[in-house]
């Protein structure tokens, strides 16, 4: 077991727009702010289109498979974790999401991932 206490420095309460990438939003919002950490700990909304990702064997390498729903989703909830990796920001998402109130899929989030109406996350940050 590794337990790491989390020094967070700021937290934000971020509003997306119909359209917005998920994944590349909190790729901005990141860099925006200048955070080496970002821990997303709630999200509620909805989307229009999810990518989601998932390991297709045990295999190492782990081989990842993708599926690509387009439709009407509520969020459940996602939460996961943005770090800043040299220039760029590595996010790591999942989620569970529901179709027509009865039929929930989830997993790994992808770029790709797009806002319905909007979406509220609430996220933790450490400036840096």
């Amino acid at each position: 077991m590794r337990i790491d206490p989390l020094p967070f420095s700021v937290w934000y309460r971020v509003a997306l727009d119909r359209g917005e990438d998920l994944i590349e939003a909190l790729r901005a919002f990141t860099k925006k702010e200048g955070l080496k950490e970002a821990y997303v700990l709630s999200c509620i909304g909805s989307l229009k289109r999810v990518v989601l990702a998932y390991p297709k064997a045990p295999s190492e390498p782990i081989e990842i498979g993708t599926l690509v729903l387009e439709g009407l989703f509520e969020i459940n909830g996602i939460s996961g974790s943005i770090k800043k990796e040299g220039d760029a920001f590595k996010v790591h998402l999942h989620g569970s999401l529901s179709r027509a109130g009865k039929e929930v899929v989830g997993g790994a989030i992808y770029p790709g991932t797009r806002i319905l109406r909007g979406a509220e996350l609430v996220i933790g940050g450490i400036k840096g």
